[in-house]
């Protein structure tokens, strides 16, 4: 494979502004070599006084970018840096640097080219078999790189501080104690745009007892409780104790198999909530298996041929690189067995502050875009209630933040809610 597979990408070029490449650039020493692994067209390097350093490496994949920078092909480098035209995480660098500023690509790892994830997965053990992002494989490159004395300054999306899919990079960073400091922008645009929520995250190797989180001091002994910068409770009196948290059903075209109201007076069609409304949903299942196609197609005539006019579109899930029991099965096979028991469901996307008016109690029904918390005791659903609201800011501080101030829920985070 060639560098060309990620050449592709240009959702991920989103360049750093000035403001942040300022800020970013002063927290660096001003002094020895410096990095940057994925240049783009140099918005890091503008603030940067070439002279206090002895040496600067860029790399970038794009051959156009770096010519906006002064780039050669026949000379390969710039009067002012040394310039690789090359994929940087897959190329061999025998050296340590003093200084490291980059703001990564962001590429999901499953819109990656296949064998793009099977070299990740070879070579970079962290990230083995895990739901990522690329650029989790550019902060451990490049902390392999960096000197003992040295500094790296990065942006990415401060979802890594909150996501479960982030725990074992969390806490190679925490157990390492490699972070100095945290600049949480939380719910405000950096990027004007892309609609992406982030940080700017200090690394040193320097030994450390504590790290800097918007200014306020977090002791490392305190954060590996539970590999939180919000979260130093005990695991032992939490809402896991209470409850079982579902996700939602994810069909993956929602658009067709979610209606308000049935298409068809079919036996197919069961009622589905998102918590604060009820729908009609296709149920090709029986007791959470799928149901065959003679029977499902006997039973279910005229919901089978709306199918079949929509296989095509159904066929597009997961780049049609997933094979499913049938071609009519959901995307995922999360929660497709009825619930019979009395839940409480709340929305994944929510306004914090509006969280006490969206805890809905249902029964014996499926639900998607939201979470159903299914009590261990029917008995104590004013209770697991009571410890959500109690708890507003706890939620707050450790869900990953969007738009107006809007938070994405998980069930790992409502586990963790302590209970007095």
């Amino acid at each position: 494979m060639d560098m060309n597979d990620l050449t592709i990408f240009t959702k991920c070029d989103i360049f750093t502004p000035d403001n942040i490449a300022l800020l970013m650039s002063s927290k660096l020493l001003h002094k020895g070599n410096l990095l940057e692994p994925c240049v783009g067209t140099g918005n890091l390097l503008k603030f940067i006084n070439t002279d206090a350093y002895d040496e600067i490496d860029v790399y970038e994949i794009k051959e156009e970018y770096l010519k906006k920078i002064g780039y050669s092909e026949k000379i390969g480098y710039s009067e002012r840096y040394n310039m690789f035209h090359c994929d940087f995480i897959k190329t061999a660098i025998n050296k340590r640097y003093d200084n490291i500023i980059l703001n990564p690509p962001y590429i999901k790892i499953q819109d990656l080219p296949l064998e793009y994830r099977d070299y990740i997965n070879s070579n970079f053990e962290l990230l083995k078999g895990g739901a990522i992002d690329i650029y989790y494989a550019f902060i451990i490159k490049c902390l392999d790189l960096l000197s003992d004395t040295g500094v790296m300054v990065s942006i990415t999306p401060n979802s890594y501080l909150y996501n479960k899919t982030s725990y074992k990079l969390r806490k190679y960073l925490f157990d390492n104690r490699l972070i100095r400091e945290i600049i949480d922008f939380k719910d405000k645009k950096v990027f004007s745009n892309a609609s992406v929520y982030c940080c700017i995250t200090i690394y040193s190797k320097e030994q450390k007892s504590h790290l800097i989180y918007n200014d306020t001091p977090i002791t490392y002994n305190d954060i590996v409780k539970n590999y939180s910068l919000f979260n130093f409770a005990s695991t032992e009196n939490t809402l896991k104790t209470l409850c079982i948290i579902r996700n939602g059903i994810a069909t993956l075209r929602n658009n067709i198999y979610i209606h308000s109201t049935k298409l068809y007076d079919e036996p197919c069609w069961k009622q589905i909530t998102n918590g604060s409304s009820t729908k009609y949903i296709i149920y090709p299942y029986k007791d959470g298996k799928i149901i065959d196609e003679d029977t499902f197609k006997r039973d279910n005539v005229l919901t089978f041929e709306y199918l079949v006019k929509n296989k095509d579109e159904l066929e597009k899930r997961d780049n049609g690189k997933k094979t499913y029991p049938m071609w009519y099965a959901y995307g995922r096979s999360q929660s497709i067995k009825y619930v019979k028991k009395k839940c409480i469901y709340i929305p994944c996307f929510i306004d914090p502050n509006a969280i006490c008016d969206n805890l809905f109690t249902h029964e014996n029904i499926l639900h998607y875009s939201c979470l159903c918390l299914e009590p261990n005791d029917e008995n104590d659903i004013d209770v697991i209630k009571d410890v959500i609201t109690n708890n507003i800011e706890f939620i707050k501080n450790n869900s990953s933040k969007r738009s107006a101030g809007w938070i994405n829920l998980n069930n790992s985070l409502l586990y963790n809610l302590p209970l007095y």
